[in-house]
């Protein structure tokens, strides 16, 4: 009873409808990402048009570190929504979505019933992440329960063993995120709405750098821009000779890595407050020897009895030299 009267039934939060104020929250969190930034103003259009728009289930497919989970984070600000993310990465229990039946010592409801009790709305934006890595065990499959939660004709009444009185879900709008779709069961994929981010090229990485991740480390690392100085070379071959892989993330930890060393500088000598510049020239004293070398092995064409292949996984990929024995 207790779960039944701290339910927000009825209650819904008011959406955002202006698509500019929308378009530019998503634009302040995000480079690039143009065909996620575009799905979601054509839902905030269609909720503007029709007063009756159901929730929808989008999977956001990509490898890892491009933004997929932040940019949860910023859909549910567009949208003047509540958030609530949860991780089904190896879960195996059907009960953490359905909820244990009330005849279990410890019984609680599901993941989706906590999410509307911790929101306190009936329309909030509901992250589900990892969920090409579900687990399967003999406590149930877990991805055949998330059908029903993530088929917008059922889950108007889905129903919880704990509650076991139907709840409304068809006004939530669902996030998915996963690094590739060939583990996901067919029935699952097939009601999601499949958006692909690739990744982020050169120019991409260059722009992401100076608007997002330079000022966030050294705000994070406390040094400030006035201590630190690099220079636009040095970043281009962080990124080129460091940093080759399809995400940010390991850009980041470049960068947070030569904040740290530049912090400990300034403590080590607090009487010089002048600033580090990092060049070309002592970039590799900061984050060590480059991992990847971009000149090539054959300048012009390849030799006879060599010739040329692509090696290609959704992390990433290279091209390769193969050489006949």
């Amino acid at each position: 009873l207790e779960w039944l009267t701290v339910l927000p039934w009825g209650q819904f939060t008011v959406e955002n409808k202006d698509i500019t104020k929308a378009e530019s929250i998503l634009n302040e969190d995000h480079h690039g990402l143009e065909d996620v930034k575009e799905r979601i103003l054509e839902h905030i259009a269609v909720s503007f048009l029709s007063t009756n728009a159901r929730g929808r289930i989008m999977c956001l497919v990509g490898p890892p570190g491009v933004g997929k989970t932040s940019i949860g984070k910023s859909i549910a600000r567009a949208l003047d929504r509540k958030f609530y993310r949860f991780s089904v990465g190896g879960m195996h229990d059907v009960a953490e979505i359905r909820g244990h039946r009330r005849t279990y010592v410890g019984a609680m409801p599901g993941k989706l019933i906590q999410c509307l009790k911790v929101c306190q709305s009936s329309n909030p934006v509901v992250l589900i992440d990892e969920i090409d890595k579900l687990g399967n065990g003999f406590r149930g499959d877990p991805s055949s329960a998330l059908l029903e939660v993530l088929d917008p004709e059922q889950n108007n009444s889905f129903r919880d063993h704990y509650l076991d009185v139907p709840v409304d879900l068809s006004q939530v709008l669902f996030l998915c995120t996963a690094n590739v779709t060939d583990s996901i069961p067919g029935p699952l994929l097939d009601r999601m709405e499949v958006i692909r981010i690739a990744g982020y090229v050169f120019e991409e990485k260059v722009a992401i750098a100076n608007q997002f991740l330079i000022p966030q480390t050294q705000e994070q690392s406390g040094i400030g821009s006035d201590r630190l100085d690099l220079t636009e070379e040095a970043l281009h071959k962080m990124i080129a000779d460091y940093a080759r892989e399809s995400g940010v993330r390991n850009l980041r930890k470049l960068l947070e890595k030569v904040s740290r060393k530049v912090a400990l500088s300034v403590v080590r000598k607090p009487d010089e407050q002048q600033k580090v510049g990092i060049s070309l020239q002592n970039l590799s004293e900061y984050i060590g020897q480059p991992l990847h070398l971009s000149d090539r092995l054959y300048t012009t064409t390849a030799p006879p009895g060599v010739v040329m292949g692509l090696a290609w996984t959704s992390m990433g990929g290279a091209v390769l030299y193969v050489e006949a024995c």
